[in-house]
């Protein structure tokens, strides 16, 4: 018996169960899948049986849309590419006509090499907030349910949990929950088809149909308690120009075994845009007894246009009445916005043609739960599929607390701080990314804390609840996210890296740059180009696939090896500019490249080089690793130095003054590795940002003294800056205060002699002190940035 009742929310109480699938069905039924990025999903619906005229699909699975994952709320969220989004932005084109037919349509989902999948939901909480997006996407775009697949997920990437025994089954039951009139099917393959049971539950009481996912073999799945009538043990890549596809004798055999052992499910993939009635028909005789025929005509397709919902999505200022809905912005986009009663199924706009990060919605109802749910407009003619955000609740009028901010990441401390309300007293919960409890700290009494006992470079999240008089207590706040780092090291001066060419690289962490302009910038030294297959040196980015793309390399399948290439991901393809400079080896060279919205280009020593004219949105939203892309064949036998990552396209101009140094806190500079650690286990971030670069397979030799830059950024710094421009005493003994002269909110930032960011801290007129316990002897550059982001004041102080 299924376990359904513990788990059916209201809503789910007031829609009426609807049969599976129509009782005209084939036997075996049909299953289709359409590779969205290449055809038209009409084409399910073109082929029919000569005799009986009944359509030859029974369901139709656009195939895919992605699970990405949030760094920032450390969150899985639905990603839908360029070609999904038109598929479901306009569904009475492409959904309808098929529905119409009687055919099913689903949508599949899986990984993104982001960390998050279908096995690794570290708790019932994660698991549910999963299963309410995919329940309001099915709803929202009309379509019949879902299908899911546990591949290319990345699992560990990002800080994120291996699979574990509890996500699937718990991930099912959530979703057969939140929709319990629609399909849910499961692509037999990878960490889930081992993690079938949890708590004495089976995965099989909640998924309707599996087939085996191999393709050209005959090998029944087994999802107990499902019999051979809800199993395709053939699995048929439908026959064209790919080597991997089905022969029409291999498709007979695996026909002829599904009658004869009484399977109750046929699956074919990747159905195209050409005439394949002849292909089909070899099946199908021996399925139905019947040809197969073209009765419709065949789609061609032309590739949707790329745009992203804001991510970040989190409630803050939740006051009973009223809540503060939040995400990142885009400057150049706006946003459309609703929310609705968990029970409800009707959405009420908040606002269309929206900019900005947040917005109030009123009139909300004492401790009900809500939903809300964002898309951008990245045109006039083009938005992005909504994305849900997580459920939440209105409370008893405890303000939940907001504004969680995070600074000094020290390794194994962080100093934690969020806005102060009227609350009593505050509970702080944390835990690391792919924990499964939550350390718990309670009766904190001011509005920040000191956590200590971390871990180095580890992935955190963490939240507050207030205590308010009379015993009331708020809602937890959203999630805050932060890496602890790297315990600091005193710089020996100028270093840089040096890569193997084989077993070395960073990894920087998730980066998400999708968007309208991009830099990268540094400085290479090649000691030796790659001499055999793939020919490829990288230098640095993001390489997801030929969708999620961004990333700087030398040689390619038609490049010579020691020419540089720049790639972006415009829809589902590559655009990729080559130089005209041939390098050397045993030089450094500076290596710029842009993007500007018109054109990309790349710049050697300052100079252009290269150039291409291309419009629209790129796609790179995933690890960021120098050295290195997509695996070891593919690293640097080199030297790497001053690497900057910037969201925005820099001038020739700003390219040439600053190719040794710049200021960390510069507008739209992302990421800023310097490599002047000289030793530990990280290169640095000098921006606020914290895109920490872990080393992998290196030590404290692959630190070097061979740079191309001896100058540094903060000597410039120290000799404009004023020596005790509002922070006194200065000098400051180590473990003092350092008080600064501020009026009004405002946050400080301290760099050490090296450019790196040390520490960060809010400070006010009533607290307006910093304490060096955790600094070393040395001395720092100061910046105050007033809350309206003007500069206050900057120089140096100096610790003793």
């Amino acid at each position: 018996m299924r376990k359904k009742s513990f788990f059916i929310p209201l809503m789910a109480l007031m829609l009426q169960s609807a049969p599976l699938l129509k009782a005209q069905q084939l036997n075996p039924l049909g299953i289709c899948y359409v590779e969205v990025n290449n055809n038209n999903p009409l084409n399910a619906g073109s082929y029919t049986l000569q005799n009986t005229n009944r359509q030859l699909f029974d369901v139709a699975i656009i195939f895919a849309a992605n699970i990405n994952y949030d760094v920032s709320k450390s969150r899985a969220y639905i990603s839908n590419n360029n070609n999904v989004t038109k598929v479901l932005n306009d569904v009475n084109t492409y959904v309808k006509p098929l529905q119409q037919k009687g055919i099913k349509v689903l949508l599949d989902l899986l990984g993104n090499h982001q960390g998050a999948g279908i096995s690794n939901f570290p708790n019932r909480e994660a698991a549910k907030d999963f299963a309410l997006q995919v329940a309001n996407t099915v709803y929202t775009y009309g379509l019949d349910g879902v299908d899911l697949d546990d591949e290319y997920a990345g699992y560990g990437n990002n800080g994120t949990g291996q699979a574990n025994n509890s996500s699937f089954v718990m991930l099912l039951q959530e979703l057969k929950a939140a929709m319990p009139d629609k399909l849910i099917t499961f692509y037999y393959y990878g960490p889930a088809t081992t993690r079938q049971s949890y708590n004495g539950d089976q995965a099989g009481n909640y998924i309707d149909y599996t087939w085996n996912a191999m393709y050209s073999t005959y090998n029944a799945p087994v999802v107990p308690p499902l019999d051979k009538t809800k199993i395709s043990a053939a699995a048929t890549w439908i026959q064209n120009s790919n080597s991997g596809s089905t022969s029409a004798t291999t498709l007979a055999n695996l026909a002829t075994s599904t009658k004869n052992d009484g399977y109750g499910v046929f699956m074919w993939y990747d159905l195209g845009g050409t005439n394949v009635a002849n292909y089909l028909s070899t099946g199908s005789n021996i399925l139905y007894n019947e040809n197969t025929v073209l009765s419709g005509q065949l789609y061609s397709w032309s590739q949707g246009q790329a745009c992203d919902p804001p991510l970040g999505l989190e409630v803050s200022n939740v006051t009973g009445a009223s809540a503060k809905l939040n995400w990142i912005s885009n400057a150049s986009q706006s946003y459309n916005i609703d929310y609705k009663p968990a029970n409800s199924m009707v959405w009420t706009n908040v606002a269309n043609n929206y900019s900005g990060n947040s917005i109030i919605v009123n009139n909300l109802t004492l401790n009900t739960d809500y939903d809300w749910r964002i898309q951008s407009n990245c045109s006039p003619t083009l938005t992005s599929t909504y994305i849900f955000a997580p459920r939440f609740n209105s409370g008893n009028g405890c303000t939940t607390p907001s504004g969680l901010t995070s600074g000094s990441y020290l390794g194994n401390s962080a100093q934690l701080s969020w806005d102060a309300g009227t609350a009593s007293s505050y509970t702080l919960q944390y835990k690391t990314t792919a924990a499964t409890t939550w350390s718990e700290i309670p009766n904190i009494t001011t509005n920040s804390y000191s956590l200590q006992n971390l871990a180095p470079n580890t992935n955190y999240v963490w939240k507050v609840q207030a205590a308010c008089t009379g015993g009331a207590t708020s809602a937890y706040s959203g999630e805050g996210a932060f890496n602890s780092g790297f315990v600091p090291v005193t710089s020996p001066g100028p270093r840089s890296l040096s890569f193997n060419g084989s077993t070395n690289y960073l990894n920087a962490g998730q980066f998400n740059l999708s968007g309208n302009a991009v830099t990268f910038e540094g400085w290479v030294k090649v000691n030796a180009f790659k001499s055999g297959f793939p020919y490829i040196s990288s230098v640095m980015g993001i390489e997801v696939g030929d969708n999620n793309s961004a990333m700087l390399r030398f040689g390619d399948g038609n490049l010579v090896n020691n020419k540089l290439q720049f790639i972006l991901s415009f829809g589902s393809a590559q655009v990729k500019l080559n130089t005209n400079t041939a390098f050397n080896t045993n030089t450094w060279y500076h290596i710029a490249a842009t993007y500007d919205g018109t054109a990309m280009k790349i710049y050697v020593n300052g100079n252009l080089d290269a150039s291409t004219p291309v419009t629209g949105n790129f796609t790179a939203n995933g690890i960021l690793y120098l050295g290195r892309n997509y695996d070891n064949s593919r690293t640097i036998n080199g030297s790497l130095d001053e690497f900057r990552v910037w969201k925005k396209a820099l001038t020739a101009q700003e390219i040439l003054d600053n190719k040794c140094n710049i200021t960390p806190d510069s507008p739209n500079l992302e990421a800023n590795w310097k490599m002047d650690e000289g030793s530990g286990n990280g290169a640095l971030d000098a921006t606020s940002n914290t895109h920490f670069a872990a080393l992998v397979n290196m030590t404290d030799a692959n630190w070097a003294t061979d740079v191309p830059c001896t100058t540094s950024l903060s000597v410039k710094d120290i000799e404009s800056g004023k020596e005790n421009n509002g922070a006194y005493p200065n000098p400051v003994k180590r473990g003092n205060d350092i008080h600064f002269t501020i009026y009004s909110s405002a946050e400080v930032l301290l760099y050490d002699i090296s450019g790196k960011l040390v520490k960060k801290q809010t400070i006010n007129q009533n607290n307006n002190t910093m304490n060096t316990q955790d600094l070393i002897s040395g001395t720092y550059i100061y910046r105050i940035t007033s809350a309206n982001q003007k500069a206050v004041s900057s120089g140096k102080i100096i610790v003793k």
